[in-house]
């Protein structure tokens, strides 16, 4: 039996080091990746209206509040507006999987509405609300962690 010297291990390493570095690269290329927003360049552009929009939001005498109890999301207007002037959507938004995003309009009855979240993947979910009254528009948005 022949005895392998040391050049012939570091040659062994070297090669057992380059497939782990090939099999590790391939992988990672194959792995999907979500964007945060699919046209981030766009919406970097218009996030100066978004903050304007968000303080208007913030100036009303009563905020939009968001309350989730497990098994529904229950968005409550403000009680100074009119609930049939209301109108928007609501986007369920997914940060780990852009593939689960939901988009809703906003269908008021009286100031409130009521989102079951028994389809939801478990996880964080943050609910973006863009919504107009009276010609104004108005943004709020909310996170919850459906278990």
């Amino acid at each position: 039996m022949i005895k392998p010297s040391w050049g012939t291990g570091i040659v062994i390493a070297i090669i057992i080091f380059v497939i782990v570095v090939l099999v590790q690269t391939f992988y990672l290329m194959n792995q999907k990746v979500d964007l945060v927003e699919e046209d981030y360049y766009k919406k970097g552009i218009e996030y100066q209206k978004k903050i304007d929009v968000q303080k208007k939001s913030s100036e009303l005498s009563e905020l939009v509040k968001f309350e989730f109890d497990g098994q529904y999301l229950i968005i409550n207007f403000p009680k100074e507006l009119s609930d049939n002037k209301i109108s928007g959507e609501i986007l369920l938004y997914r940060p780990s999987d852009s593939g689960l995003d939901i988009k809703l309009p906003i269908n008021t009855d009286s100031l409130s509405q009521a989102i079951p979240v028994s389809n939801l993947k478990k996880g964080f979910w943050r609910v973006k609300l863009k919504w107009q009254y009276d010609g104004q528009d108005y943004y709020d948005e909310n996170s919850f962690r459906v278990e």
